[in-house]
């Protein structure tokens, strides 16, 4: 293992529960409902520009416009979660015994920058990553494996020499076709279904993981065999 490269939403903070409760208050706010079942239709695991001509069927948004309502949304939910933003379990501590390890680390997001910025600095941990891929930096989302193939890129690493954490069946997918040991956080889904779209492990959380990672034989040979 010479990388570790983490999704940031469900992965480095457990912010879903956040970003449920600002999409209701964004509905709302426009004048349409949210229920659980549309949110598990709509939003959940979706871009946000795929949630937005949902919200706004009735009409076409300009570029322009999508974007504005995006960052009107995603303001929203910096100020709902600001007040309880705090990292995944064991995470501080798995980060700095991967910096002390000699291990690189980036982080591949779908989030907009600012919310990266947000997190980075709120939790003070900007100093541990050498790479920070935010949406800006891709033209395919996931489940393509551009930001993660981007993230391994810069950090001058193979993929079978990375590890990748994901916590959502659509990060999983791009993970997994970028060629890396995927490793599921059961933040957001169940472990069989993070299994069952491909994670190799699945765990709760940074306090089950030791430094480094040991990927198995077997990953990396089957790699070897694929590429001949």
């Amino acid at each position: 293992m010479k990388a570790a490269i983490f999704d940031m939403d469900g992965v480095i903070v457990d912010t879903n529960p956040h970003h449920r409760l600002a999409w209701r208050r964004y509905f709302e706010r426009y004048g349409k409902p949210l229920t659980d079942d549309d949110f598990v239709h709509y939003v959940s695991g979706k871009h946000n520009d795929d949630i937005l001509r949902h919200l706004f069927a009735d009409r076409t948004l300009s570029p322009d416009e999508a974007r504005q309502l995006a960052a009107e949304k995603e303001s929203l939910f910096r100020d709902l979660y600001r007040p309880d933003i705090s990292p995944v379990a064991g995470l501080p501590e798995f980060l700095q015994k991967l910096r002390k390890a000699g291990i690189r680390t980036a982080v591949g997001t779908s989030a907009p920058v600012e919310n990266l910025d947000f997190v980075m600095d709120a939790l003070n941990l900007r100093s541990y990553f050498d790479v920070l891929l935010d949406e800006s930096k891709v033209t395919r989302p996931k489940p393509d494996p551009e930001i993660y193939q981007q993230a391994m890129r810069f950090l001058g690493v193979e993929p079978q020499e990375s590890v990748i954490f994901e916590d959502s069946t659509t990060g999983i997918r791009a993970a997994s076709s970028a060629g890396a040991y995927v490793v599921g956080l059961a933040t957001t889904e169940s472990p069989e279904k993070l299994l069952q779209a491909g994670a190799n492990e699945v765990v709760r959380d940074f306090t089950e993981l030791q430094v480094p990672i040991a990927i198995p034989s077997w990953f990396a040979s089957g790699l070897s065999k694929l590429k001949s």
